[in-house]
């Protein structure tokens, strides 16, 4: 075996096609990348995009010899090509006059119209739901059958409930959709795209963004609360509650931590506790009895990692539970440090 195959192989065992795949398409451009793109459905996008954002490292040699090793596959299958569906279509209309040329083409190639649909796939469910509700149910049955069932079992979701049997039973009782339906169809996923066009935008929760900025402002916050409820006292209950954050517990007195504590598990209080400062942690122990704050502690270094999702859950049921003793009466919480007198 000579240097080439070594060479060859070794890359052959180190990386994925999928990975090669992805050199590929870096190495050709993004206005190529993107017709191929085009040609691909959504999980395919997403493996592909995943690989192609993980990429690192690719050496020089690695990358040519995935070039010449698709080029090489490219000659061997390169002779004359399969006719493209619009060369058929346009040939054998001629022949055979639209309607059974459709029919053939679909046979072949599968139903064009799915093909149409796949640019649904990337608008969110909730809002393929608020659009198709405007659309006669009949229409709707028929859309959502040329979606991938993913899809259409997410959007079936954002539907009441009182209309799901409708729809499915619509569904299950389609065989065969006329042209004049598909050109519907098709009228209705270019006005879908347009209506997604227009609801797109930058989403900004601006009460939490307040929130947690007067969480972390430095100045006189009592004053500043009270010229905001100048403006709209209930604005600024909204504020108040997504002022509750996991971190405002190191400012409470030892008797309002223990209070909550109280009322903590101690497994959900260890997921809650990765990951914060050492003083942070010290507040927190301190104000727990001995011999429950030894227990954390070992807890703690018995349980390992954790997932950034699993802590934040952590962290937003002892919040909500804050908020209820709060609304309760139970105690008072300080949302942020207050001047005092002496």
């Amino acid at each position: 075996m000579n240097d080439i195959e070594l060479n060859q192989d070794a890359v052959d065992l180190n990386i994925d096609n999928i990975e090669k795949a992805a050199i590929l398409m870096l190495s050709m451009g993004e206005e190529a990348a993107s017709r191929i793109f085009k040609r691909l459905n959504r999980d395919e996008v997403q493996l592909l995009g995943q690989a192609m954002a993980r990429l690192h490292n690719v050496s020089t040699t690695e990358a040519k010899w995935i070039l010449q090793q698709f080029f090489t596959q490219y000659k061997k299958q390169s002779g004359i090509s399969g006719a493209s569906r619009l060369y058929l279509e346009r040939t054998l209309d001629l022949a055979l006059g639209n309607k059974f040329s459709r029919d053939f083409l679909d046979n072949l190639y599968g139903d064009s119209i799915r093909d149409e649909l796949q640019l649904l796939q990337w608008i969110p469910a909730e809002t393929l739901a608020r659009f198709f509700r405007n659309e006669h149910i009949q229409l709707q049955a028929v859309m959502l059958a040329f979606l991938p069932s993913s899809i259409s079992s997410a959007v079936l979701d954002h539907f009441p409930e009182t209309v799901h049997d409708d729809l499915l039973f619509r569904i299950a009782n389609l065989k065969e959709v006329s042209e004049l339906v598909i050109e519907e169809v098709r009228n209705a996923s270019e006005r879908c795209l347009t209506f997604f066009a227009s609801q797109v935008g930058a989403r900004v929760d601006g009460i939490k963004q307040v929130a947690e900025m007067i969480n972390r402002y430095q100045g006189n916050r009592v004053q500043l609360m009270d010229m905001l409820r100048l403006h709209d006292p209930v604005i600024v209950i909204e504020i108040e509650k997504n002022m509750f954050d996991f971190f405002s517990l190191k400012r409470q007195t030892p008797e309002v931590l223990q209070q909550v504590l109280q009322e903590v598990s101690q497994e959900t209080l260890a997921v809650a506790l990765k990951g914060v400062d050492a003083n942070f942690k010290k507040v927190v122990l301190a104000a727990l009895p001995k011999r429950m704050a030894q227990a954390l502690e070992t807890l703690l270094m018995a349980s390992g990692s954790a997932s950034l999702s699993k802590i934040e859950l952590a962290r937003n049921e002892i919040m909500q539970t804050v908020r209820d003793m709060t609304d309760q009466g139970d105690m008072e919480y300080q949302l942020y440090e207050e001047p005092v007198v002496s």
